[in-house]
């Protein structure tokens, strides 16, 4: 797998240096601080560094990413992402007092993937879990607009997430959506509980039959005109909310 950029490619070796295979970088007259400590990092750790000029470097990027980060210069090949399983994760957050974790679906697009994670791990999330369809996966994008926040982060890819409600309810998780039409915002709910939320789609929401599980229903108040907000947006506002209960 690729890990593309230089704030992915120096996150990723101070989290998980043993994934690199190789680093490669685009050759620059006066490379910057971020480039050196990538250099100096990858030295430590025995990791080979190659050096391409421009062109040789772009052939790494296929059609449809050719352009993204090809200007930063820098390039990591890692071995694929580990995900964990549901299980691993409620066991590791049984150490933890009221744990959190993302339940995210059909969340198709990369880039939103990725500014959840980096979201979660900013705000204290403790995993998150995927549909094994229907749903983006961790690659180089994810990676790069986590800015490598996915190495801080349990991950979980289920088949089926209705299944994976019903085990986080029997381990003890309250589970949360996002209603429309609910007479509650999230500033009038307890969310300082072990909690399972569910981040919808921004086209269609929460499958109703994962809506029909929710034990607490929620919306997000809006004071203009348009009545939702991007899926990474929603998922910001909720988790900034549970920040400030847990801590407050």
């Amino acid at each position: 797998m690729l890990v593309i950029g230089k704030n992915p490619v120096l996150e990723t070796l101070k989290s998980n240096p043993d994934s690199f295979n190789k680093i490669i970088l685009l050759k620059k007259i006066k490379p910057d601080n971020k480039l050196k400590s990538i250099v100096e990092t990858a030295g430590r750790h025995k990791i080979n560094v190659v050096y391409l000029n421009y062109m040789d470097f772009k052939k790494f990027f296929d059609n449809k990413s050719k352009d993204e980060g090809v200007d930063q210069g820098v390039i990591g090949f890692i071995k694929d992402y580990e995900y964990v399983s549901l299980r691993e994760m409620v066991e590791k957050n049984k150490k933890i007092k009221n744990p959190l974790i993302l339940v995210l679906d059909s969340i198709t697009d990369p880039h939103n993937l990725g500014a959840i994670a980096r979201s979660a791990v900013c705000l204290g999330a403790d995993g998150i879990v995927i549909p094994r369809h229907n749903s983006a996966e961790v690659n180089h994008t994810v990676l790069k607009t986590s800015s490598g926040a996915v190495n801080y982060i349990a991950i979980a890819k289920e088949t089926n997430i209705s299944n994976t409600l019903i085990f986080l309810k029997n381990n003890g998780y309250w589970i949360a959506g996002t209603d429309l039409n609910s007479s509650k915002t999230i500033f009038e709910c307890d969310l300082n509980i072990p909690l399972a939320l569910i981040i919808g789609s921004e086209g269609s929401g929460i499958r109703k039959n994962l809506l029909e599980k929710c034990d607490i229903k929620i919306r997000i108040p809006m004071a203009g005109k348009i009545d939702s907000l991007n899926a990474s947006v929603s998922a910001g506002v909720f988790l900034y909310e549970i920040f400030r209960q847990k801590n407050s």
